[in-house]
Protein backbone atom coordinates (compact mmCIF):
# COMPACT_ATOMS: atom_id res chain seq x y z
CA UNK A 1 0.00 0.00 0.00
CA UNK A 2 1.47 3.34 -0.95
CA UNK A 3 2.28 5.95 1.67
CA UNK A 4 -0.21 8.37 0.05
CA UNK A 5 -3.03 5.83 0.25
CA UNK A 6 -2.27 5.09 3.92
CA UNK A 7 -2.35 8.80 4.75
CA UNK A 8 -5.74 9.26 3.03
CA UNK A 9 -7.15 6.28 4.94
CA UNK A 10 -5.98 7.75 8.24
CA UNK A 11 -7.56 11.10 7.37
CA UNK A 12 -10.90 9.40 6.59
CA UNK A 13 -10.82 7.56 9.93
CA UNK A 14 -9.83 10.62 11.93
CA UNK A 15 -13.41 11.81 12.76
CA UNK A 16 -14.31 8.33 14.00
CA UNK A 17 -11.11 7.93 16.03
CA UNK A 18 -11.63 11.38 17.56
CA UNK A 19 -15.28 10.74 18.59
CA UNK A 20 -15.61 10.72 22.40
CA UNK A 21 -15.68 7.29 23.97
CA UNK A 22 -19.23 6.25 24.83
CA UNK A 23 -20.97 8.47 22.22
CA UNK A 24 -24.23 6.83 21.09
CA UNK A 25 -25.87 9.60 19.09
CA UNK A 26 -25.70 10.33 15.39
CA UNK A 27 -24.43 13.83 16.02
CA UNK A 28 -21.51 12.49 18.02
CA UNK A 29 -22.69 13.90 21.34
CA UNK A 30 -22.25 12.09 24.62
CA UNK A 31 -25.24 10.21 26.04
CA UNK A 32 -25.70 12.87 28.69
CA UNK A 33 -25.67 15.74 26.18
CA UNK A 34 -27.92 13.80 23.78
CA UNK A 35 -30.44 13.01 26.49
CA UNK A 36 -30.62 16.68 27.44
CA UNK A 37 -31.01 17.78 23.81
CA UNK A 38 -33.73 15.19 23.17
CA UNK A 39 -35.65 16.40 26.22
CA UNK A 40 -35.27 20.01 25.08
CA UNK A 41 -36.46 19.24 21.56
CA UNK A 42 -39.55 17.44 22.85
CA UNK A 43 -40.34 20.19 25.36
CA UNK A 44 -40.11 22.82 22.64
CA UNK A 45 -42.32 20.77 20.30
CA UNK A 46 -44.92 20.18 23.00
CA UNK A 47 -44.88 23.89 23.83
CA UNK A 48 -45.57 24.81 20.19
CA UNK A 49 -48.61 22.53 20.00
CA UNK A 50 -49.97 23.12 23.50
CA UNK A 51 -49.76 26.90 23.54
CA UNK A 52 -50.57 27.86 19.93
CA UNK A 53 -54.31 27.41 19.61
CA UNK A 54 -56.29 27.26 16.39
CA UNK A 55 -58.15 30.51 15.87
CA UNK A 56 -55.55 32.63 17.63
CA UNK A 57 -53.08 32.50 14.76
CA UNK A 58 -53.28 32.25 11.00
CA UNK A 59 -53.08 28.72 9.64
CA UNK A 60 -49.86 29.56 7.81
CA UNK A 61 -48.25 30.71 11.07
CA UNK A 62 -49.63 27.74 12.98
CA UNK A 63 -48.40 25.31 10.35
CA UNK A 64 -44.89 26.72 10.43
CA UNK A 65 -44.50 26.01 14.14
CA UNK A 66 -46.43 22.74 14.23
CA UNK A 67 -44.28 21.35 11.45
CA UNK A 68 -41.26 22.50 13.46
CA UNK A 69 -42.69 20.48 16.34
CA UNK A 70 -42.89 17.39 14.12
CA UNK A 71 -39.35 18.02 12.90
CA UNK A 72 -38.18 18.07 16.54
CA UNK A 73 -39.88 14.72 17.20
CA UNK A 74 -38.36 13.21 14.07
CA UNK A 75 -34.91 14.42 15.12
CA UNK A 76 -35.26 12.92 18.60
CA UNK A 77 -36.21 9.55 17.12
CA UNK A 78 -33.47 9.57 14.50
CA UNK A 79 -30.49 11.23 16.21
CA UNK A 80 -31.08 10.38 19.89
CA UNK A 81 -32.71 6.98 19.51
CA UNK A 82 -31.28 5.65 22.81
CA UNK A 83 -32.39 8.62 24.92
CA UNK A 84 -35.13 8.26 27.55
CA UNK A 85 -37.26 10.71 25.55
CA UNK A 86 -37.04 8.61 22.38
CA UNK A 87 -37.85 5.44 24.33
CA UNK A 88 -40.88 7.14 25.91
CA UNK A 89 -42.00 8.16 22.42
CA UNK A 90 -41.66 4.57 21.20
CA UNK A 91 -43.79 3.34 24.11
CA UNK A 92 -46.49 5.93 23.38
CA UNK A 93 -46.03 7.64 26.73
CA UNK A 94 -45.76 11.22 25.46
CA UNK A 95 -47.98 13.45 23.35
CA UNK A 96 -47.84 16.73 21.50
CA UNK A 97 -50.49 18.75 23.27
CA UNK A 98 -53.61 16.52 23.36
CA UNK A 99 -52.53 14.42 20.36
CA UNK A 100 -50.64 11.16 20.19
CA UNK A 101 -47.50 11.42 18.09
CA UNK A 102 -48.74 9.23 15.24
CA UNK A 103 -52.15 10.95 15.12
CA UNK A 104 -50.45 14.35 15.06
CA UNK A 105 -48.15 13.43 12.19
CA UNK A 106 -50.57 11.41 10.08
CA UNK A 107 -53.80 13.37 10.54
CA UNK A 108 -53.41 16.72 12.27
CA UNK A 109 -50.68 18.08 10.02
CA UNK A 110 -52.44 16.90 6.86
CA UNK A 111 -55.68 18.57 7.97
CA UNK A 112 -53.73 21.69 8.89
CA UNK A 113 -52.33 21.80 5.36
CA UNK A 114 -55.86 21.67 3.94
CA UNK A 115 -56.92 24.51 6.21
CA UNK A 116 -53.88 26.60 5.34
CA UNK A 117 -54.66 26.22 1.66
CA UNK A 118 -58.33 27.01 2.32
CA UNK A 119 -57.38 30.23 4.09
CA UNK A 120 -54.86 31.33 1.44
CA UNK A 121 -57.20 33.75 -0.37
CA UNK A 122 -60.85 34.39 -1.16
CA UNK A 123 -61.11 31.88 -4.02
CA UNK A 124 -59.38 29.12 -2.05
CA UNK A 125 -61.68 29.77 0.90
CA UNK A 126 -64.78 29.51 -1.28
CA UNK A 127 -63.52 26.28 -2.88
CA UNK A 128 -62.76 24.88 0.58
CA UNK A 129 -66.30 25.63 1.74
CA UNK A 130 -67.79 24.29 -1.49
CA UNK A 131 -65.95 21.00 -0.96
CA UNK A 132 -67.06 20.45 2.64
CA UNK A 133 -69.76 18.01 1.46
CA UNK A 134 -68.80 16.51 -1.88
CA UNK A 135 -71.94 14.37 -2.03
CA UNK A 136 -74.23 17.38 -1.79
CA UNK A 137 -76.26 18.29 -4.87
CA UNK A 138 -78.70 21.21 -4.66
CA UNK A 139 -79.39 24.64 -6.12
CA UNK A 140 -77.39 26.57 -3.52
CA UNK A 141 -74.29 24.48 -4.12
CA UNK A 142 -74.75 24.91 -7.87
CA UNK A 143 -74.92 28.68 -7.36
CA UNK A 144 -71.65 28.53 -5.44
CA UNK A 145 -69.98 26.56 -8.23
CA UNK A 146 -71.14 29.07 -10.84
CA UNK A 147 -69.86 32.01 -8.79
CA UNK A 148 -66.46 30.42 -8.11
CA UNK A 149 -65.95 29.72 -11.80
CA UNK A 150 -67.12 33.25 -12.63
CA UNK A 151 -64.51 34.73 -10.30
CA UNK A 152 -61.74 32.63 -11.84
CA UNK A 153 -62.82 33.74 -15.31
CA UNK A 154 -63.11 37.40 -14.31
CA UNK A 155 -59.52 37.21 -13.09
CA UNK A 156 -58.54 35.69 -16.43
CA UNK A 157 -57.58 32.42 -14.78
CA UNK A 158 -59.22 30.69 -17.71
CA UNK A 159 -57.32 27.42 -17.53
CA UNK A 160 -58.13 26.99 -13.84
CA UNK A 161 -61.79 27.68 -14.54
CA UNK A 162 -61.86 25.16 -17.38
CA UNK A 163 -60.11 22.52 -15.27
CA UNK A 164 -62.34 22.98 -12.26
CA UNK A 165 -63.41 19.45 -11.29
CA UNK A 166 -67.15 18.99 -11.84
CA UNK A 167 -69.48 16.10 -12.53
CA UNK A 168 -70.72 15.69 -16.09
CA UNK A 169 -74.14 16.93 -15.02
CA UNK A 170 -72.58 20.23 -13.92
CA UNK A 171 -70.43 20.77 -16.99
CA UNK A 172 -73.04 22.95 -18.80
CA UNK A 173 -73.22 25.15 -15.69
CA UNK A 174 -69.44 25.54 -15.66
CA UNK A 175 -69.28 26.27 -19.40
CA UNK A 176 -72.12 28.78 -19.11
CA UNK A 177 -70.32 30.72 -16.36
CA UNK A 178 -67.01 30.86 -18.23
CA UNK A 179 -68.55 31.62 -21.62
CA UNK A 180 -70.71 34.41 -20.16
CA UNK A 181 -67.72 36.21 -18.69
CA UNK A 182 -65.75 35.81 -21.92
CA UNK A 183 -68.65 37.10 -24.04
CA UNK A 184 -69.59 40.07 -21.85
CA UNK A 185 -65.99 41.24 -21.36
CA UNK A 186 -64.97 40.73 -24.96
CA UNK A 187 -62.49 37.85 -24.55
CA UNK A 188 -62.94 36.82 -28.18
CA UNK A 189 -60.22 34.16 -28.11
CA UNK A 190 -61.91 32.34 -25.21
CA UNK A 191 -65.29 32.62 -26.93
CA UNK A 192 -63.81 31.03 -30.06
CA UNK A 193 -62.01 28.35 -28.07
CA UNK A 194 -65.09 27.31 -26.13
CA UNK A 195 -67.32 27.45 -29.20
CA UNK A 196 -64.94 25.19 -31.11
CA UNK A 197 -64.39 22.72 -28.26
CA UNK A 198 -67.99 22.32 -27.12
CA UNK A 199 -70.30 19.81 -28.74
CA UNK A 200 -73.63 21.03 -30.19
CA UNK A 201 -75.34 19.45 -27.20
CA UNK A 202 -73.07 21.30 -24.77
CA UNK A 203 -73.58 24.57 -26.61
CA UNK A 204 -77.33 24.17 -26.36
CA UNK A 205 -77.28 23.10 -22.71
CA UNK A 206 -75.00 25.99 -21.72
CA UNK A 207 -77.02 28.49 -23.78
CA UNK A 208 -74.12 29.92 -25.79
CA UNK A 209 -76.36 31.67 -28.34
CA UNK A 210 -78.46 33.33 -25.66
CA UNK A 211 -75.30 34.51 -23.89
CA UNK A 212 -73.94 36.04 -27.10
CA UNK A 213 -77.21 37.93 -27.56
CA UNK A 214 -77.01 39.16 -23.96
CA UNK A 215 -73.42 40.29 -24.48
CA UNK A 216 -74.29 42.27 -27.63
CA UNK A 217 -76.99 44.10 -25.67
CA UNK A 218 -74.88 44.82 -22.57
CA UNK A 219 -71.89 45.99 -24.59
CA UNK A 220 -74.02 48.60 -26.30
CA UNK A 221 -73.28 47.29 -29.77
CA UNK A 222 -75.33 48.75 -32.64
CA UNK A 223 -78.85 47.45 -32.27
CA UNK A 224 -78.89 46.45 -35.92
CA UNK A 225 -76.21 43.89 -35.06
CA UNK A 226 -78.31 42.62 -32.17
CA UNK A 227 -81.42 42.30 -34.32
CA UNK A 228 -79.48 40.49 -37.02
CA UNK A 229 -78.04 38.02 -34.52
CA UNK A 230 -81.48 37.30 -33.07
CA UNK A 231 -82.92 36.86 -36.56
CA UNK A 232 -80.16 34.37 -37.33
CA UNK A 233 -80.89 32.48 -34.08
CA UNK A 234 -84.70 32.59 -33.91
CA UNK A 235 -85.35 30.85 -30.60
CA UNK A 236 -87.36 32.02 -27.64
CA UNK A 237 -84.33 31.76 -25.33
CA UNK A 238 -82.24 34.04 -27.56
CA UNK A 239 -85.00 36.66 -27.88
CA UNK A 240 -85.64 36.60 -24.13
CA UNK A 241 -81.94 36.92 -23.30
CA UNK A 242 -81.54 39.87 -25.67
CA UNK A 243 -84.53 41.77 -24.29
CA UNK A 244 -83.65 40.92 -20.67
CA UNK A 245 -80.19 42.40 -21.18
CA UNK A 246 -81.62 45.53 -22.84
CA UNK A 247 -84.02 45.96 -19.92
CA UNK A 248 -81.32 45.36 -17.30
CA UNK A 249 -78.94 47.73 -19.03
CA UNK A 250 -81.44 50.55 -19.41
CA UNK A 251 -82.73 50.14 -15.85
CA UNK A 252 -79.21 50.35 -14.45
CA UNK A 253 -78.36 53.49 -16.42
CA UNK A 254 -81.61 55.14 -15.39
CA UNK A 255 -81.11 54.21 -11.75
CA UNK A 256 -77.66 55.79 -11.73
CA UNK A 257 -79.20 58.96 -13.16
CA UNK A 258 -82.09 58.84 -10.68
CA UNK A 259 -79.61 58.72 -7.80
CA UNK A 260 -77.71 61.68 -9.31
CA UNK A 261 -74.51 59.67 -9.64
CA UNK A 262 -72.02 60.09 -12.46
CA UNK A 263 -72.91 58.01 -15.51
CA UNK A 264 -69.58 56.61 -16.66
CA UNK A 265 -68.93 54.91 -20.01
CA UNK A 266 -68.99 51.56 -18.20
CA UNK A 267 -71.12 50.73 -15.18
CA UNK A 268 -69.86 47.72 -13.26
CA UNK A 269 -72.02 45.66 -10.92
CA UNK A 270 -71.27 42.37 -9.17
CA UNK A 271 -72.23 40.20 -12.12
CA UNK A 272 -72.63 42.62 -15.03
CA UNK A 273 -70.74 45.28 -16.95
CA UNK A 274 -72.87 47.76 -18.89
CA UNK A 275 -70.75 49.37 -21.58
CA UNK A 276 -71.16 52.30 -23.98
CA UNK A 277 -73.70 54.00 -21.74
CA UNK A 278 -74.09 56.79 -24.31
CA UNK A 279 -76.35 54.41 -26.22
CA UNK A 280 -79.88 54.43 -24.77
CA UNK A 281 -82.68 52.06 -25.67
CA UNK A 282 -86.36 52.66 -26.31
CA UNK A 283 -87.26 49.42 -24.56
CA UNK A 284 -90.81 48.97 -25.93
CA UNK A 285 -89.53 49.59 -29.47
CA UNK A 286 -86.70 47.08 -29.00
CA UNK A 287 -89.22 44.56 -27.65
CA UNK A 288 -91.39 44.94 -30.76
CA UNK A 289 -88.36 44.48 -32.98
CA UNK A 290 -87.25 41.34 -31.13
CA UNK A 291 -90.62 39.69 -30.50
CA UNK A 292 -92.75 41.01 -33.37
CA UNK A 293 -96.33 39.96 -32.92
CA UNK A 294 -95.51 37.81 -29.90
CA UNK A 295 -96.54 40.45 -27.36
CA UNK A 296 -97.16 37.84 -24.67
CA UNK A 297 -93.55 36.69 -24.93
CA UNK A 298 -92.22 40.18 -24.22
CA UNK A 299 -94.83 41.08 -21.58
CA UNK A 300 -93.01 39.75 -18.45
CA UNK A 301 -89.83 41.66 -19.27
CA UNK A 302 -91.74 44.81 -20.19
CA UNK A 303 -93.51 44.55 -16.82
CA UNK A 304 -90.11 44.61 -15.12
CA UNK A 305 -89.08 47.74 -17.02
CA UNK A 306 -92.41 49.44 -16.36
CA UNK A 307 -92.14 48.71 -12.63
CA UNK A 308 -88.69 50.31 -12.52
CA UNK A 309 -90.43 53.56 -13.55
CA UNK A 310 -92.75 53.40 -10.57
CA UNK A 311 -95.77 51.69 -12.09
CA UNK A 312 -97.02 49.13 -9.60
CA UNK A 313 -96.95 45.68 -11.24
CA UNK A 314 -99.99 43.45 -11.40
CA UNK A 315 -100.33 40.52 -9.04
CA UNK A 316 -99.55 38.15 -11.88
CA UNK A 317 -96.31 39.95 -12.81
CA UNK A 318 -93.02 38.07 -12.29
CA UNK A 319 -91.10 38.48 -9.04
CA UNK A 320 -88.45 40.57 -10.80
CA UNK A 321 -91.09 43.19 -11.63
CA UNK A 322 -92.05 43.51 -7.99
CA UNK A 323 -88.40 43.72 -7.00
CA UNK A 324 -87.83 46.49 -9.57
CA UNK A 325 -90.78 48.40 -8.12
CA UNK A 326 -89.30 48.08 -4.63
CA UNK A 327 -86.00 49.50 -5.90
CA UNK A 328 -87.91 52.46 -7.34
CA UNK A 329 -89.63 53.07 -3.98
CA UNK A 330 -86.30 52.85 -2.14
CA UNK A 331 -84.65 55.31 -4.52
CA UNK A 332 -87.55 57.69 -3.86
CA UNK A 333 -86.89 57.44 -0.12
CA UNK A 334 -90.08 55.48 0.56
CA UNK A 335 -88.50 52.74 2.63
CA UNK A 336 -91.60 52.44 4.77
CA UNK A 337 -93.52 51.43 1.67
CA UNK A 338 -90.74 48.96 0.80
CA UNK A 339 -91.14 47.21 4.13
CA UNK A 340 -94.92 47.07 3.88
CA UNK A 341 -95.09 45.93 0.27
CA UNK A 342 -94.76 42.19 1.00
CA UNK A 343 -98.02 42.43 2.95
CA UNK A 344 -99.91 43.29 -0.22
CA UNK A 345 -102.83 40.92 -0.44
CA UNK A 346 -102.96 38.54 -3.34
CA UNK A 347 -99.23 38.09 -3.85
CA UNK A 348 -98.21 34.52 -4.52
CA UNK A 349 -96.02 33.09 -1.77
CA UNK A 350 -92.82 32.82 -3.89
CA UNK A 351 -93.26 36.48 -4.93
CA UNK A 352 -93.92 37.48 -1.33
CA UNK A 353 -90.68 35.80 -0.20
CA UNK A 354 -88.74 37.51 -3.00
CA UNK A 355 -90.14 40.89 -1.94
CA UNK A 356 -89.20 40.31 1.70
CA UNK A 357 -85.63 39.42 0.72
CA UNK A 358 -85.40 42.43 -1.59
CA UNK A 359 -86.66 44.68 1.22
CA UNK A 360 -83.90 43.39 3.53
CA UNK A 361 -81.35 44.11 0.82
CA UNK A 362 -82.66 47.63 0.15
CA UNK A 363 -82.71 48.51 3.86
CA UNK A 364 -79.06 47.47 4.13
CA UNK A 365 -78.16 49.31 0.93
CA UNK A 366 -79.65 52.49 2.42
CA UNK A 367 -77.61 51.87 5.62
CA UNK A 368 -80.84 51.41 7.60
CA UNK A 369 -79.30 48.54 9.55
CA UNK A 370 -81.81 48.50 12.38
CA UNK A 371 -84.63 47.95 9.89
CA UNK A 372 -82.55 45.46 7.90
CA UNK A 373 -81.75 43.44 11.02
CA UNK A 374 -85.37 43.43 12.10
CA UNK A 375 -86.60 42.33 8.69
CA UNK A 376 -83.92 39.63 8.53
CA UNK A 377 -84.82 38.17 11.91
CA UNK A 378 -88.52 38.29 11.09
CA UNK A 379 -87.99 36.45 7.81
CA UNK A 380 -87.07 33.07 9.28
CA UNK A 381 -85.88 31.40 12.50
CA UNK A 382 -82.13 31.33 13.01
CA UNK A 383 -80.33 28.24 11.74
CA UNK A 384 -82.77 27.53 8.91
CA UNK A 385 -81.98 27.68 5.16
CA UNK A 386 -84.38 30.61 4.86
CA UNK A 387 -82.42 32.49 7.53
CA UNK A 388 -79.29 31.99 5.42
CA UNK A 389 -81.12 33.51 2.43
CA UNK A 390 -82.06 36.54 4.51
CA UNK A 391 -78.51 36.98 5.81
CA UNK A 392 -77.14 36.80 2.27
CA UNK A 393 -79.68 39.41 1.14
CA UNK A 394 -78.60 41.73 3.94
CA UNK A 395 -74.94 41.23 3.05
CA UNK A 396 -75.65 42.00 -0.61
CA UNK A 397 -77.24 45.26 0.44
CA UNK A 398 -74.23 46.14 2.56
CA UNK A 399 -71.95 45.44 -0.42
CA UNK A 400 -74.00 47.72 -2.68
CA UNK A 401 -74.33 50.53 -0.15
CA UNK A 402 -72.84 53.90 -1.02
CA UNK A 403 -74.15 55.38 2.22
CA UNK A 404 -71.90 53.17 4.36
CA UNK A 405 -69.26 51.35 2.37
CA UNK A 406 -68.53 47.83 3.55
CA UNK A 407 -64.96 47.26 4.72
CA UNK A 408 -63.97 43.62 5.15
CA UNK A 409 -62.06 42.90 8.34
CA UNK A 410 -60.95 39.77 10.17
CA UNK A 411 -64.40 38.80 11.43
CA UNK A 412 -66.60 40.28 8.70
CA UNK A 413 -67.46 36.95 7.08
CA UNK A 414 -67.07 34.57 10.01
CA UNK A 415 -69.57 36.65 12.00
CA UNK A 416 -72.27 36.59 9.32
CA UNK A 417 -75.34 34.68 10.54
CA UNK A 418 -74.95 32.11 7.76
CA UNK A 419 -74.81 28.42 8.66
CA UNK A 420 -74.55 26.89 5.16
CA UNK A 421 -70.92 26.79 3.95
CA UNK A 422 -72.05 27.11 0.33
CA UNK A 423 -74.07 30.25 1.05
CA UNK A 424 -71.03 31.65 2.86
CA UNK A 425 -68.87 30.82 -0.17
CA UNK A 426 -71.33 32.64 -2.43
CA UNK A 427 -71.16 35.71 -0.18
CA UNK A 428 -67.34 35.65 -0.33
CA UNK A 429 -67.27 35.31 -4.10
CA UNK A 430 -69.82 38.06 -4.68
CA UNK A 431 -67.83 40.35 -2.39
CA UNK A 432 -64.72 39.62 -4.42
CA UNK A 433 -66.58 40.76 -7.55
CA UNK A 434 -68.09 43.94 -6.15
CA UNK A 435 -66.45 46.98 -7.75
CA UNK A 436 -66.10 48.91 -4.47
CA UNK A 437 -64.69 46.17 -2.26
CA UNK A 438 -62.38 47.27 0.51
CA UNK A 439 -60.36 45.29 3.05
CA UNK A 440 -58.33 46.34 6.07
CA UNK A 441 -56.39 44.53 8.72
CA UNK A 442 -55.88 40.79 8.91
CA UNK A 443 -57.33 38.73 6.09
CA UNK A 444 -60.71 37.23 7.03
CA UNK A 445 -60.30 33.76 5.54
CA UNK A 446 -58.61 32.04 8.50
CA UNK A 447 -61.53 32.84 10.79
CA UNK A 448 -64.00 31.53 8.18
CA UNK A 449 -62.15 28.22 7.90
CA UNK A 450 -61.98 27.97 11.70
CA UNK A 451 -65.71 28.54 12.00
CA UNK A 452 -66.72 25.91 9.46
CA UNK A 453 -63.91 23.38 9.96
CA UNK A 454 -62.45 24.11 13.37
CA UNK A 455 -60.88 21.40 15.49
CA UNK A 456 -58.57 18.43 14.89
CA UNK A 457 -60.48 15.65 16.59
CA UNK A 458 -61.60 12.39 14.96
CA UNK A 459 -59.86 13.11 11.67
CA UNK A 460 -59.58 10.47 8.92
CA UNK A 461 -56.24 9.49 7.46
CA UNK A 462 -55.16 11.13 4.20
CA UNK A 463 -56.24 9.23 1.11
CA UNK A 464 -52.66 9.45 -0.15
CA UNK A 465 -49.77 8.44 2.11
CA UNK A 466 -47.38 10.46 -0.08
CA UNK A 467 -49.46 13.61 0.32
CA UNK A 468 -49.79 13.00 4.04
CA UNK A 469 -46.04 12.60 4.42
CA UNK A 470 -45.42 15.79 2.45
CA UNK A 471 -47.84 17.67 4.69
CA UNK A 472 -45.95 16.59 7.82
CA UNK A 473 -42.42 17.19 6.59
CA UNK A 474 -40.60 20.45 7.12
CA UNK A 475 -38.68 21.51 4.03
CA UNK A 476 -34.99 22.22 4.62
CA UNK A 477 -34.07 25.86 4.77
Amino acid sequence: MSTRFRLLSLLALAPILCRPVGAANLDGSTPQAGNAEAARLYAEANDFVSNMAEGSYSYAYLQFYWKRAQSNVDRVRRVYADSPTARAMARGEVKLGPYTLDYFKDRVLYNLELKRLGAFDDVNCAIFLYGRDEARNDAKRDETLATIVEVLARRQRWNEALRFPVLDVHRPLMLRSIFRVAAIYGAADIVRKLSAAATPEERAAAGFDAILAEALALQGKPRADLFTFVADHPTGAVRAAALAAVVERQMLIERVERLHATVRPTIQTVHLAVQNTALRDDVPSVARQLFGADEAGAAPLLAVYSASHGRAPGLDAPAKAHEAYLAYLADAGRLDAVGAYARTSGLAEPVRRACKLRAIELYAEAAQMKEAEGARRAYAPSGTPEADDAALAEFRGRMDSTESQLVARRGTFSELPIADPCVMATAIMEWSLTPNRSQRGATPWDSVVTRFAGGFENLPKPKSAVVGDAASTLKPY
